[in-house]
């Protein structure tokens, strides 16, 4: 994986990214993040596309959001899953309906928090990744719809 040196950073809520380890869905199957590399076919909402590049942060200090297994749906994710607070994560189930009157649509994790099933979480040298397409996506990862690249507006 072609890579420069890693970027350091402290708490932002409004970063973005998938958390190391978290599994991500490739046209070559199911593969932790770290794994997987520029030219790979991921599979987003919108079908197979090409990752232009991924880029890494070290984060010292990082505000995550903990999704406990089944709370966005059977399988959604299957086991708890740790995202950063601003991760967009495209919803369809009641909490779209009653955070913006759709059936669907993207929030930023921390939007999400409700204390039990959803929690805020700091963690310290949390490795996050960035995948970048051609256009913003939203990918399967860790049994979540993440988007990437995606501005922060419906947040």
């Amino acid at each position: 994986m072609k890579q420069s040196a890693f970027k350091v950073k402290e708490i932002s809520p409004d970063l973005q990214g998938i958390v190391a380890w978290t599994v991500v869905l490739t046209a070559q199957g199911a593969m932790p993040v770290e794994f997987v590399v520029t030219g790979d076919r991921i599979v987003t909402r919108s079908g197979l596309r090409v990752l232009r590049a991924v880029s890494v942060q070290v984060l010292r200090r990082a505000l995550l959001v903990r999704i406990g297994a089944d709370t966005l749906g059977i399988g959604h994710p299957a086991d708890d899953i740790l995202v950063p607070a601003g991760q967009l994560i495209l919803i369809h189930d009641w909490r779209a309906q009653a955070i913006f009157g759709t059936e669907r649509g993207l929030v930023a994790a921390r939007r999400l928090v409700d204390g039990h099933w959803i929690r805020a979480e700091a963690k310290t040298d949390v490795r996050l990744f960035t995948l970048e397409f051609d256009a913003p996506e939203v990918v399967y990862a860790g049994g979540l719809e993440l988007g990437c690249a995606l501005q922060t507006a419906t947040a």
